[in-house]
């Protein structure tokens, strides 16, 4: 996980929304979602079934989650007859299929294994489409051979199946760490944890994000590997008997955010934000620290980078992740995004992959 910026809470308005809908889909132990045919009709949504909608995020963070707030304060949920509140919980999956949350965005690997359990989730839609990889390790260590017999972090907490994608990357990128011995650390789920190890000098290697660059350049850190691919990081998941009952709901909310997403990487990911002030504004209406990203003339200063403005995901998102984290196949159902296909083609937008960037 990355580090959060803190705020005292998330909470946003949204407006009135339908779409006439046919479905459901459970999973089975192990197996396939299976699904009923789903109906959607032409033209407009019809009134929304559910119009207040909470939202779950594993933790605050005002880059990685804004099109919640931006699509609030621009009056996108509002339009579409939503009132949309942000919370946060230790375990989103667990939350949207118990009902704490309608709503929730929660890493690729965790859902795909959730569903594949047994877990009454459905996929939804995409949330961020690419993961950066940062990776820096003490001073003095410049290649694999010199973390020799020393502890490094790869994640936050065992089993996280981030851990074998960035295992992944750095063998692709030079650092093949089955070549040496090491011991692998879980000091929690949050980056300071692991920046708060290094600087302590306890660990010789570890992920990082841009929050916590500043502290390891200070402590003298050498950057080994920045690399940037094309997998998705995080998807939106719900509850399925949620998404049976309120498809018009589902598909208004989707509409709202993937306006949000668009604002937020306007006029395109790689590009600098055009309208950076004005969403560094409502960050800061909303209690965000933004102090830090006001003076950044880096075009990834909204994290645009990540995200597709499609909030993109299909079949072969789903096989990525089960890849590159070393999951066991399962079939991805494709019925569970008609809610996302059909907000796109009320917006005239469609579901193309993300194309390749360079790094920031």
């Amino acid at each position: 996980m990355r580090r959060s910026i803190r705020r005292h809470g998330l909470i946003a308005a949204a407006g009135l929304a339908a779409l006439t809908l046919l479905a459901g889909c459970a999973a089975t132990d192990g197996g396939t979602a299976e699904a009923e045919p789903v109906t959607l009709g032409d033209g407009e949504p019809g009134p929304a079934e559910d119009t207040e909608i909470t939202v779950a995020i594993p933790f605050p963070d005002i880059t990685m989650y804004s099109m919640y707030v931006l699509a609030t304060d621009l009056g996108y949920y509002d339009e579409e007859g939503l009132t949309v509140e942000v919370i946060t919980a230790d375990n989103v999956t667990a939350a949207v299929a118990s009902g704490s949350a309608d709503i929730g965005v929660e890493s690729t690997g965790t859902v795909i294994e959730a569903i594949r359990g047994g877990v009454e989730v459905d996929l939804v839609g995409g949330h961020y489409c690419r993961q950066n990889f940062d990776f820096a390790a003490q001073q003095g260590i410049t290649k694999v051979e010199d973390l020799e017999g020393t502890s490094i972090v790869l994640a936050g907490t065992p089993g996280d199946p981030a851990e074998f994608q960035r295992k992944l990357v750095l063998k692709e990128e030079g650092w093949d760490l089955d070549t040496v011995q090491t011991e692998v650390v879980y000091p929690g789920p949050g980056s300071e944890s692991w920046t708060e190890f290094f600087v302590n000098d306890r660990i010789s290697m570890q992920p990082f994000y841009a929050d916590d660059l500043p502290a390891l350049e200070e402590h003298g850190a050498n950057v080994i590997v920045e690399s940037l691919r094309n997998w998705a990081n995080d998807v939106q998941v719900a509850g399925s008997g949620w998404v049976a009952e309120n498809p018009n709901t589902l598909v208004r909310f989707l509409r709202a955010t993937l306006k949000a997403t668009d604002y937020m990487t306007a006029p395109a990911p790689g590009e600098f934000p055009e309208n950076v002030d004005s969403v560094l504004d409502i960050y800061e209406a909303n209690d965000f620290d933004v102090s830090a990203l006001r003076d950044s003339e880096s075009p990834w200063v909204l994290d645009g980078h990540l995200a597709c403005s499609n909030l993109y995901f299909d079949a072969d998102a789903w096989d990525t992740t089960i890849e590159t984290q070393s999951l066991e196949p399962i079939e991805f159902d494709a019925s569970q995004l008609v809610y996302l296909e059909k907000a796109q083609e009320l917006l005239g937008i469609d579901n193309a992959g993300p194309e390749t960037l360079p790094y920031p």
